[in-house]
């Protein structure tokens, strides 16, 4: 009886055995995994940067020069944005002068623009509009203000009640990622640029009309994000 007990012990302990001989294995290894989203804003002017108007006829002179599509931009962004626009410098600058009377000094207003893209900004170009000069813009550092035209969005951030455009590409969101500029200037007879919103006279030589010669305008387009 032993004998059997001390067998039958003996194949307890073996099955034991056996059981923990089969225990299962394991390990492990870690990947760590980052992402980088970067913000992008692109501006892109897909038309010729010089747009020209030449005077040359009675009738150019009294019903002006309008030119349509004169600026395309397009922009892609992965972030709100807002778009204005302003002139570099208050007036036009004189490269050649033609004549010894009238003013040299043209307000950068007497350019007038229009955008295809409605803004709700309280200072738009949503219709023909002066194009607003340097100090007159209220754009400082290339920060702008509530005075500043805007051709997308507008000052102010959309968590303060302000508004912006939401992002996007050109390609896929043509009717408000895609702005076609039409540009007109007026001189009238005398060139006195009547839709201007700043009189000749405000500087130069007090001239009422203006002086016949070569002039030019740097337009910023500026390209942030929601402010």
């Amino acid at each position: 009886m032993k004998k059997v007990l001390f067998v039958f012990a003996l194949v307890l302990l073996l099955g034991t055995t056996a059981q923990k001989s089969y225990a299962q294995l394991s390990d492990e290894e870690y990947n760590y995994v980052t992402m980088d989203l970067r913000g992008i804003l692109n501006l892109t002017m897909t038309t010729n940067p010089q747009v020209d108007f030449v005077f040359k006829t009675i009738q150019e002179y009294n019903l002006g020069i309008t030119r349509f599509n004169a600026t395309q931009l397009e922009v892609d962004a992965t972030l709100a944005w807002d778009l204005f626009v302003y002139a570099s410098t208050d007036s036009w600058n004189q490269v050649e002068a033609y004549s010894t009377n009238g003013n040299p000094y043209l307000p950068a207003e007497i350019l007038e623009m229009q955008s295809s893209v409605t803004s709700l900004a309280p200072v738009n170009m949503n219709t023909f509009t002066p194009l607003l000069g340097l100090t007159n813009s209220t754009v400082a550092g290339g920060v702008p203000t509530a005075a500043t035209q805007f051709l997308a969005g507008e000052f102010g951030a959309v968590a303060g009640g302000g508004s912006a455009f939401i992002p996007g590409t050109a390609a896929n969101n043509p009717t408000t990622h895609k702005f076609r500029i039409d540009m007109r200037l007026k001189p009238g007879i005398p060139a006195t640029f009547p839709n201007s919103t700043v009189l000749l006279t405000a500087n130069g030589n007090n001239e009422t009309y203006a002086q016949a010669g070569y002039y030019y305008i740097e337009v910023v387009y500026s390209l942030v994000e929601d402010l």
